[in-house]
């Protein structure tokens, strides 16, 4: 690597051409940076004291293209400056010749050209000094070439701020001006050596702050940065463009969210990766996924992921029962993103039905909002679904999806139909953020949809407390009670386009007007339709109705107990894999040995017994634990999952009843105890151990 000050004048003077890499964002100075930047060069160029005014670096390697007529260099840096500059001078130039000006500071115009802007032997591309990226390339080159841009349609930050100089330089005096301070513009021009010089790990060190840099930015220069130029241009054509272009205006806010989803699936986190972490991640995946892949298979795995993405967050999906499913999901978590993903490729590879996907976007969206209406924690959700994408195995996705969900912790379960129905029924849903959604979609329950978007939530039993004396009649002389109480609950709420003509009206008034509930199509107001009274009875019967249907809407988990024991067996054989009995703390002969005798025993019950070993214990298990072993000094002690009221008489002399012990040392099952002290014990233990054995298969 080379570094130097150098005059950017003098850099860019004499035939070269600087590329703007493919895979580069597209020009993104806006006003207020050029209005910095004239305000810089203004300054420079009208002291006579300041020598030189330092812009920044520009970060080169030569371009494996370079002809000996033309050298060519990729910009790694600096194009933001370079470009500026480029479109400052072709307005520099523009508007000396409207002034009808020949020279600048007795420099001819074309010699300013063909100095700064154009290679005047260059052919096609050749001719230009700077050739930035798709966007922006052909309006760079019009302006070198006194094009006027207002009649191609051009409506990029090149022809804004190109607007922008060219009305800035008003005169003859401040063209001189302008000039006499570019003339005096220092750059670090940084040259990199192909082949040693890292340039991406340079472009990371000098844009370290992350300063107007998305991970988006990041992850695509670090994809494609080591590429050579040609095979750049054909991976950012074929495989990047087109995936920006899918995402759309959004990209460059959701492409960094998509990212940080996309690599928590890969690096099989818990938890949802941190933004900062995303980029840091993705280097350390894409480097294991070159060992086995080439870079255009990586890439391709990369948009297919990207597609499932914009499918489910940006609306994109075509099919329209998905779609559907999408849409219901989508307003009630966000961070949902990678499950649905996970899913999307198991149903394009034609391992998940799409009935299964939708039935599983369905128990999603189920999950998140029983939980929200039970009024349990959501603020966790991020690290809950990134945890959960793992527990979905190829064989069975919609069955392991239920099986994970059955298998949550007290604090993250899936609520059940009571829990879900008392909820809705006796819970303030007003001030709920799930209050509008809920409405909605029980109003919508049906293929004759309503656009219920402009309609506001009405409470039917006015908020006023200084009731209608109307209402308090129909509520009973308990009416501020009953007001309290079921103000804000389901069955008092619903949507309307007439709210500010119901306001606190009687209820007979609310149902006559023009556009009352008489009046109204809603399925959500048929019960006040059909209403003579609005009272405490009135909306209990509501609620249980809408609660019925709200049942349906999002459904109960539903998952075979003996397939869930299977799961938290398979678990435990997952956990005890590499431990040897040797392992066990304790266990030294002669208790190695005793405990050798019993697992012989045991295992001889069934070929479907297996031993599952900690640090601590030993079980065995059918489905169900039913014997624990845990090695004590000069005994082993044994638990066996019995009552110790079925034990008869002879047995009952050697166990002890531990139901109301607090705790066993190093044991987590529970039932009757005893000591295994020699091999003349298995006389009155092998009937307990078949026993206890019979009794999990029950």
């Amino acid at each position: 690597m080379q570094a130097r000050d150098v005059f950017l004048t003098q850099l860019m003077q004499g035939p070269k051409q600087f590329l703007i890499p493919i895979f580069q964002r597209t020009y993104s100075w806006t006003q207020s940076n050029c209005d910095q930047l004239l305000s810089d060069i203004v300054h420079a160029g009208g002291s006579h004291y300041i020598q030189s005014h330092f812009v920044g670096s520009i970060v080169l390697i030569p371009s494996q293209q370079t002809t000996a007529s033309i050298p060519q260099w990729q910009v790694i840096d600096g194009q933001q400056r370079l470009t500026t500059i480029s479109i400052l001078m072709t307005a520099l130039l523009c508007k000396a010749k409207s002034l009808k000006h020949d020279v600048i500071a007795a420099t001819p115009l074309e010699g300013i050209r063909d100095y700064f802007l154009a290679n005047a032997y260059g052919g096609g591309d050749g001719r230009y000094k700077l050739v930035l990226t798709k966007g922006d390339k052909q309006n760079l080159f019009d302006l070198v070439d006194g094009k006027n841009l207002n009649n191609n349609g051009a409506t990029s930050n090149v022809k804004n701020n190109y607007d922008y100089f060219f009305e800035a330089l008003a005169d003859s005096e401040i063209i001189d001006t302008v000039y006499q301070g570019l003339q005096k513009l220092k750059v670090v021009e940084v040259v990199l050596k192909a082949g040693s010089d890292d340039p991406q790990a340079i472009f990371e060190s000098l844009n370290s702050t992350g300063v107007d840099l998305s991970q988006a930015d990041l992850i695509r220069n670090y994809v494609l940065m080591r590429q050579e130029h040609t095979q750049q241009s054909l991976l950012y054509e074929e495989q990047w463009y087109p995936m920006e272009k899918n995402f759309g205006r959004a990209y460059g806010d959701k492409f960094d969210r998509f990212a940080q989803d996309f690599i928590t699936i890969q690096l099989q986190s818990n938890t949802l990766l941190k933004s900062r972490d995303v980029y840091p991640s993705f280097k350390v995946w894409i480097q294991a996924a070159l060992e086995q892949q080439s870079i255009e298979d990586v890439l391709a795995y990369l948009c297919r992921y990207a597609h499932y993405y914009c499918a489910f967050s940006l609306s994109q999906e075509k099919d329209n029962e998905l779609k559907k499913a999408f849409a219901d999901l989508r307003p009630l978590v966000e961070v949902a993103t990678p499950v649905v993903m996970r899913f999307y490729e198991l149903y394009e590879e034609a391992k998940l039905s799409k009935d299964d996907f939708i039935e599983g976007v369905k128990l999603l969206g189920s999950y998140v909002l029983r939980r929200s209406i039970c009024d349990m924690q959501t603020r966790s959700l991020g690290n809950t679904f990134a945890a959960l994408t793992h527990k979905i195995r190829d064989d069975d996705p919609l069955l392991s999806l239920k099986v994970a969900l059955a298998r949550f912790s007290k604090n993250s379960r899936f609520p059940n139909d009571t829990e879900f129905t008392q909820a809705l029924i006796h819970r303030d849903l007003y001030d709920s953020r799930s209050c509008r959604f809920v409405l909605d979609r029980l109003e919508n329950d049906s293929k004759e949809q309503i656009d219920t978007s402009k309609f506001t939530i009405e409470h039917v039993m006015p908020q006023n407390p200084e009731l209608h004396k109307d209402w308090r009649t129909m509520l009973g002389t308990n009416w501020h009670e009953i007001q309290q109480t079921w103000l804000h609950r389901l069955g008092n709420l619903t949507l309307t386009g007439y709210n500010s003509e119901y306001q606190d009206k009687p209820f007979a008034r609310k149902k006559a007007i023009k556009g009352g509930f008489d009046d109204s199509p809603l399925r959500l107001n048929r019960d006040m339709r059909d209403c003579s009274e609005w009272n405490e009875s009135s909306m209990l019967k509501r609620s249980q109705r809408l609660a019925k249907i709200a049942l349906k809407l999002w459904p109960k988990l539903e998952v075979d107990s003996q397939v869930l024991r299977e799961a938290e067996l398979e678990d435990k054989r997952r956990q005890a894999e590499g431990l040897t009995v040797d392992d066990v703390g304790g266990l030294r002969a002669p208790i190695k040995k005793l405990y050798q005798q019993l697992e012989e025993r045991v295992l001889n019950l069934d070929q479907g017994v297996s031993v599952i070993i900690n640090k601590k214990n030993l079980t065995f298990y059918t489905l169900e634990p039913f014997i624990q072993a845990i090695p004590r000094k000069n005994k082993l002690a044994v638990i066996l999952a019995l009552d110790f009221d079925e034990l008869d008489e002879d047995a009952r002399v050697y166990c002890s009843d531990t139901s109301d012990w607090s705790f066993i040392a190093n044991a987590d099952l529970k039932g009757i105890y005893c000591d295994l002290r020699e091999t003349t014990d298995f006389d009155w233990l092998a009937r307990l151990i078949r026993q206890s054995y019979e009794d999990a298969l029950a």
